[in-house]
């Protein structure tokens, strides 16, 4: 039966989204605090007036890193939403990280769209900067984190089978 925080596709909606709300924030924190550290120790010029926040040096170098913090931080909340949700069958499993993925995906396009668009401040860019000047990149970070919780699976069934092998 739903409740307020489970949906009825056993989805837990709340929790989903402070996981999402911390991993975002945590994200973010790390990915500019390596190019703000980037920028610190190579002397890197700022974005002039007008400039893109693509376009900065340090911003161009450590992109890259942005994807691989993702791939890192983005599995680890998996893991810690579903640590207390252990679905019945792998089929629920699989379902259950579907709409996770799904609802995690959808959230992060959302915030990126008023943070870095609607909102204005020193990372603000267009709407053509976020989609289409910042590729591959935007697209590498949607997939990380759609996948996500994928590669939370792939790793608990992997340690599964592995420690359930015959000696």
């Amino acid at each position: 039966m739903p409740t307020a925080q489970r949906s009825r596709s056993g989805l837990a909606i709340v929790p989903a989204l402070i996981y999402f709300l911390i991993a975002y924030v945590l994200v973010t924190v790390l990915a500019a605090g390596l190019t703000i550290t980037y920028a610190t120790v190579n002397h890197s010029p700022d974005p002039q007036p007008g400039m893109s926040i693509l376009q900065a040096p340090a911003f161009v170098a450590t992109v890259p890193y942005h994807v691989l913090i993702m791939l890192l931080i983005w599995p680890l909340f998996a893991w810690l939403y579903f640590r207390k949700r252990r679905p019945a069958t792998s089929q629920e499993e699989s379902q259950q990280t579907l709409r996770l993925a799904l609802l995690w995906l959808i959230s992060a396009m959302v915030v990126d769209f008023v943070g870095f668009v609607l909102l204005k401040n020193a990372w603000s860019m267009t709407p053509h900067e976020l989609y289409v000047d910042y590729q591959p990149w935007i697209t590498l970070i949607y997939i990380s984190i759609f996948l996500s919780p994928w590669i939370r699976v792939w790793i608990s069934r992997a340690l599964s089978s592995r420690l359930t092998l015959p000696e």
